[in-house]
């Protein structure tokens, strides 16, 4: 609700879950940390099998064991979010919600997701914690932002998760996703939607 703050849902869907639900989805803003050091972990072994993420930004989710859905009002209209947290509880990647979004897919996932708290997605704006934020992000703390469409491909031994920028996007999300890159303070680094 507008004047109640931050809603959120929290669960453990599982990795397979994800990689079961992240196709359906269509065209979604995807949030990986930009990290120093990147993650190699691209072959997941678990208990339906061994799963290869093929992407590089998608090997966050190797590390990722829990997901928040997580929602809130801001200047710009209502915004919805999955975060992708890793084993100490720190968000590693962010899932956005856009108009080209499939929503009964949205839906889907996220009624799977138990009730949590998130924290706001917009911090009020003052200027020593905006330049702080500035700076800090120069020193590798920001986020890499990508639009994509996931894919996923079944091999009898394997399973596989890829992704790729969209075919197509409309102006209503292609300006939202800069929207919330840069409330984000994350870097656009989607080849064809990067103007």
């Amino acid at each position: 609700m507008p004047g109640q703050g931050p809603d959120s849902r929290t669960g453990n869907p599982g990795l397979q879950d994800l990689v079961e639900a992240l196709p359906k989805l269509g065209s979604v803003l995807w949030l990986e940390r930009r990290e120093r050091r990147h993650a190699t972990d691209e072959v997941k072994i678990g208990a339906r099998g061994v799963l290869l993420l093929d992407h590089p930004a998608l090997r966050t989710l190797a590390s990722c064991r829990d997901v928040a859905a997580c929602s809130t009002v801001t200047p710009h209209g209502p915004r919805e979010w999955l975060c992708l947290r890793d084993g100490r509880g720190e968000t590693r990647a962010k899932v956005y919600l856009l108009p080209d979004t499939d929503y009964l897919a949205w839906d889907e996932l996220t009624a799977r997701i138990a009730p949590a708290k998130c924290p706001p997605q917009v911090p009020a704006w003052h200027a020593h914690g905006a330049f702080l934020r500035s700076a800090f992000a120069r020193f590798g703390a920001s986020w890499n932002a990508r639009l994509l469409a996931f894919e996923r491909k079944r091999l009898p031994w394997m399973d596989t998760l890829d992704a790729r920028p969209p075919l197509r996007l409309s102006l209503l999300g292609l300006d939202l996703a800069h929207a919330i890159a840069r409330s984000e303070g994350a870097e656009l680094v989607t080849p064809l939607y990067s103007v």
